[in-house]
């Protein structure tokens, strides 16, 4: 507000104070703003709000959760390159009954076929393609005869890698590392979805607050109204008395005063709903805050600023969230084509293997030695091509893919459009918005010269209290009309910066993610 609205509220108010000293009562249903006593006020800037509302608001606490999520999924992602570790052993063991041929002398003896099988394998996928595994394997083997009684024990070891790598198809890209880079993806997609989270909850906070400036500003303007029809009322009383007005003046009167004390009452629960949405911003309880009033410390700002389209435009195409997720959409859709054309190559590995054996008679360690010693190695390698009967299916998914992309790119393209038309209208509110604070300011100084000239012509006999009321009426709306426009002006300012994806630089906050 300018100097000479406040010096005017400022005289006002006197009158009022004045008023109800001299009455010895005041309407109860017009005492103060709220019922708050002075320990449930709380002084907070704006900046205090958006401070509080990043701790507390329930929208960010829940959507707080999404990067996290998402990350998890990332990690996720990797788990096909977790190894795989298999174990077994087998024991067998078989006994076989003797016999007598009779009129011979030949005879055979019960005998057992014994043997213990142990095998260990660890197989794994690398970031390459590969298929890589590590087998080993221990047995023992034997034969005893009731005849003989001795231990024809055997033991065998072996230890092996084997490699498999895709030269065709899944050579470049498989499932598992496109599923990675597009889970990486989608977590840098939520980050920025929940930055944008931010800025439409910190907009939220920052209209709330304003229109509960606005709501402040309207009951003083509200209080001021019903001072001068007090006033008024009062001296059209005192000349009602000395007969220089009429007993219908007073009437006018009154009922002015009544219908200011009805416009205050609706004020002052504009007011209260208007507290209870900042409170709702605030707070993740609000039962802690429903009994808290505000004294809000910021003003509102008439301060000319003419934005530049072109930054505004820049600004807009660099740092909205909703525009960036949409090019990293458009990378995931790169990822897919990639692996799309991958599938449509035949399937040809390339396979490999390397290993020692060891064996031993009656001594269990021999193996291990020969093994390690590479006594006796051996090894393989081969190819295998596996060509499918007819690709439909990969074909098809391969063109719709490129059809995808090229519907996103459009989309952006959009996007791109539909956010400078936002921005140039966001733009255009501001310019608008300070243009109506000029007018209303000037209407609301016009109101109050034509009132206290109504008032002077009203001495002279030259206007009738109508007349004077009428002009009351259109001061006191004139006033609503000024706050209206300084509010719709620090309001589409705010609006602006989240047009443009500014928000979070406006107020210096770096979103760091766990």
């Amino acid at each position: 507000m300018n100097k000479n609205l406040l010096s005017v509220t400022a005289l006002l108010c006197a009158l009022a104070v004045a008023s109800a000293q001299e009455n010895g009562k005041t309407d109860p249903t017009l005492q103060g703003t709220t019922t708050a006593t002075t320990e449930n006020i709380r002084s907070l800037s704006l900046t205090d709000c958006v401070q509080i509302g990043l701790e507390h608001n329930l929208d960010i606490k829940i959507n707080r959760f999404q990067p996290m999520l998402s990350k998890y999924d990332y990690s996720m992602a990797f788990g096909a390159y977790d190894p795989t570790l298999t174990v077994g052993y087998t024991h067998s063991d078989s006994k076989n009954p003797g016999s007598t041929e009779t009129g011979t002398t030949y005879i055979t003896t019960n005998s057992e076929i014994y043997g213990d099988n142990a095998n260990a394998g660890l197989n794994f996928l690398t970031p390459l393609g590969s298929t890589v595994g590590f087998q080993g394997s221990y047995s023992r083997s034997g034969y005893s005869s009731g005849v003989y009684n001795r231990d024809n024990s055997q033991f065998n070891g072996s230890g092996r890698i084997s490699i498999t790598q895709p030269l065709l198809k899944n050579a470049w890209i498989d499932s598992t590392r496109m599923n990675i880079k597009v889970s990486r993806n989608t977590l840098h997609s939520s980050e920025l979805t929940y930055q944008y989270n931010l800025m439409t909850t910190i907009n939220q906070i920052e209209i709330a607050y304003y229109n509960l400036i606005g709501a402040r500003e309207d009951i003083t303007a509200g209080e001021q109204n019903l001072s001068l029809s007090e006033e008024f009322l009062k001296e059209t009383l005192k000349k009602v008395e000395l007969g220089s007005l009429i007993e219908l003046d007073s009437k006018d009167a009154e009922s002015q005063v009544a219908s200011s004390k009805s416009a205050l009452i609706a004020l002052k629960q504009s007011y209260k709903t208007a507290a209870n949405n900042l409170r709702k911003l605030l707070s993740d309880d609000f039962s802690q805050w429903q009994d808290t009033d505000f004294d809000l410390t910021d003003e509102l700002s008439s301060i000319a600023t003419l934005p530049s389209r072109a930054d505004s435009w820049y600004k807009g195409l660099t740092l909205r969230p909703d525009l960036l997720q949409m090019k990293v959409d458009l990378e995931n859709r790169d990822i897919s084509i990639k692996y799309s054309f991958n599938q449509l190559f035949p399937q040809l590995d390339v396979i490999g293997t390397y290993g020692h054996a060891g064996a031993g008679w009656a001594d269990g360690e021999e193996p291990f030695r020969q093994v390690g010693e590479g006594t006796y190695p051996n090894y393989s390698i081969g190819s295998q091509l596996s060509v499918p009967i007819g690709t439909i299916t990969a074909r098809n998914t391969y063109k719709r893919r490129k059809a995808e992309k090229e519907q996103s790119i459009l989309q952006l393209k959009q996007k791109e459009q539909n956010v400078m038309v936002e921005i140039d209208n966001a733009i255009n509110s501001v310019n608008s918005s300070l243009e109506a604070i000029t007018s209303t300011r000037e209407a609301r100084q016009y109101a109050e010269q034509a009132y206290e000239a109504g008032k002077i012509r009203l001495e002279h006999g030259k206007a009738t209290s109508f007349e004077v009321l009428q002009l009351q009426t259109t001061l006191f709306q004139n006033r609503l009309s000024e706050i209206k426009a300084l509010v719709n002006y620090n309001i589409n300012l705010a609006n602006l910066r989240y047009t443009e994806g500014a928000t979070l630089e406006n107020y210096n906050i770096e979103v760091v993610y766990e």
